[in-house]
């Protein structure tokens, strides 16, 4: 019984296997074909892919090289407005010595006449004070500065400097002709 009941199973194998053969053979083929046309896909994709990434490394090269193109166009760029800059500095440096030495000249040459001005202005005072009456002349003189009416006096003859001084007070006197006596020696050192 037990063989037969084994053998009725075999049977019954056999007989779904061979209904069934079919139909799995042909969704074997089916999944095989869906499998092969993936693989076929993802080779395409692959593909792709490769070519895709080439170009981007070729790219990438590319960019590389602008890059270190740049970076030796600005290191350039960089050493000559450095070189300029140090070239304006120089450039102003000297200007500045030239105005400054020039300015000082200037002002030299302004000092000096004002300096004659002045004693111009002096001169023409001593010419007045020298026409008018002693007296007169020694009444302003003893009101101006000390400074001033000793050097109007330098500018007169010493006649007539002394009848000045001769009419003024005695201590106003004293101060301005001691005055008169250091621009004398001033003057006369000046002159040699």
């Amino acid at each position: 019984m037990r063989l037969r009941l084994l053998r009725l199973l075999l049977s019954l194998l056999m007989a779904v296997s061979i209904i069934h053969a079919p139909v799995y053979a042909e969704n074997s083929n089916r999944n095989l074909s869906n499998i092969v046309d993936k693989i076929n896909e993802l080779k395409t994709l692959e593909s792709l892919l490769n070519k895709k990434i080439a170009k981007l490394e070729k790219l990438k090269s590319q960019l590389d090289k602008e890059k270190k193109e740049l970076q030796a166009l600005k290191k350039q760029t960089d050493e000559y407005v450095k070189k300029k800059k140090k070239e304006a500095d120089d450039y102003y440096a000297n200007i500045k010595k030239q105005v400054d030495a020039y300015i000082q000249q200037k002002q030299k040459e302004l000092e000096s006449l004002q300096k004659q001005i002045a004693t111009e202005k002096i001169k023409k005072l001593a010419q007045i004070y020298a026409a008018a009456k002693p007296q007169a002349a020694a009444d302003e003189l003893s009101n101006m500065d000390e400074e001033t009416a000793a050097q109007i006096l330098v500018f007169m003859r010493p006649r007539q400097a002394g009848a000045i001084i001769s009419k003024m007070q005695p201590k106003k006197a004293a101060s301005i002709f001691q005055k008169y006596l250091m621009k004398k020696g001033q003057l006369k050192i000046n002159k040699q």
